[in-house]
């Protein structure tokens, strides 16, 4: 109704309430948002949970994402890795791709951690 994009409206809540910086926080306001606002097609806290588990039993040193979205997922993952690993992410959609971006940044993570294409 706005003319937004619905994740460009997503990222402006997390402005608007997460800690930039802090991952944990960023995925949290993330659920918020899609619990009492509108619904995205992110991984969750209960899938998120067992993404976790997966990163700290294989602990690997990189990781492709394919389809980043807004950037949840990104998120999720990169918090996961160990110090050094390095996470590629992709998102054919250039829309997406530039609210994943800024969500990324937002959450603190650099280039050197995530690479966007």
């Amino acid at each position: 109704l706005t003319g937004v994009p619905r994740e460009q409206r997503a990222f402006q809540y997390l402005l608007a309430h997460a800690i930039p910086g802090d991952p944990r926080h960023i995925l949290q306001t993330f659920d918020q948002w899609c619990y009492h606002c509108e619904h995205l097609s992110c991984v969750g806290p209960v899938k998120g949970r067992i993404v976790e588990r997966l990163l700290e039993e294989r602990a690997p040193l990189r990781v492709l994402e394919l389809g980043t979205y807004c950037g949840y997922g990104t998120v999720l993952l990169a918090r996961g890795l160990l110090p050094g690993a390095r996470l590629y992410t992709v998102e054919g959609d250039p829309r997406h791709a530039a609210v994943a971006e800024k969500v990324i940044r937002l959450a603190g993570f650099d280039e050197q951690t995530v690479s966007t294409v």
